[in-house]
């Protein structure tokens, strides 16, 4: 603390001693005050030294490595083989009649047709695979034959042809194709064990307006069936 800041706390502290003197000797009473030395606290201004700015040291800012991206490999799309459509072959229907050489004979379902090679429509034959029975149907010219020649050539040809059988006739009768008049006749064949093994129906008529005469042959091992079939042949043909 410099001087004068002490002489200043030393006039003012005796200037207080006095005031409180005359206060005691105002009241009429004898007080002996000791005056305690009061100190005054010395005022330090502490002068805050400079703190010498700290060095920071600054770690520079790496830049993260960014992994290139790499696209997924795409595996290449296999288109799917497409399945063929597989068109299903349609079965020939056989034919509702037979119309092709000057005649028509109308046919039931199952009866399947073949024509020999050098059919015309004077001459030639047809063979019908028909439900159980085989048939044969043929036309020469009219000319010079006869519808029982007709029949027993073809009766005989049929014995030629099968020399392990025996052939028999069994029934004539007369039949009637449109509205032409026939005849037929009925046959039956037996192996060497004179056991039958089959029989048949071979029929004749003509159709005098194209000139031509036809031969109608049915064979089976069912006469009832074998009868049945001829009729239906019979009824079903008509001379064009």
């Amino acid at each position: 603390m410099s001087f004068s800041k002490k002489m200043r706390a030393m006039v003012a502290l005796a200037t207080v001693t006095g005031l409180l003197g005359l206060t005691a000797c105002g009241g009429g009473n004898d007080v002996s005050s000791e005056s305690a030395s009061t100190a005054v606290p010395e005022t330090i201004t502490a002068t805050a030294a400079p703190v010498p700015p700290t060095e920071i040291s600054v770690i520079p800012t790496v830049a993260p490595t960014v992994a290139p991206t790499v696209a997924p490999t795409l595996a290449p799309t296999v288109a799917p083989t497409a399945t063929p459509t597989v068109v299903p072959t349609a079965t020939p229907k056989p034919p509702q009649e037979l119309n092709e050489f000057g005649f028509v004979l109308g046919l039931d379902r199952g009866a399947y047709v073949t024509n020999l090679p050098g059919n015309t429509d004077s001459q030639g034959i047809v063979q019908l695979e028909y439900s159980g029975v085989n048939v044969i149907l043929s036309w020469v010219p009219i000319n010079g034959v006869t519808v029982e020649g007709l029949i027993s050539g073809t009766f005989d040809m049929l014995q030629d042809n099968q020399p392990d059988l025996t052939f028999e006739t069994v029934s004539e009768s007369v039949i009637s194709v449109g509205i032409e008049a026939g005849s037929a006749i009925g046959f039956k064949s037996a192996d060497g064990s004179s056991d039958v093994a089959g029989g048949g129906l071979i029929g004749a008529w003509n159709c005098p307006d194209q000139s031509t005469s036809f031969t109608l042959m049915v064979t089976g091992h069912d006469a009832s069936v074998v009868q049945l079939r001829f009729n239906r042949l019979t009824s079903n043909f008509s001379c064009s």
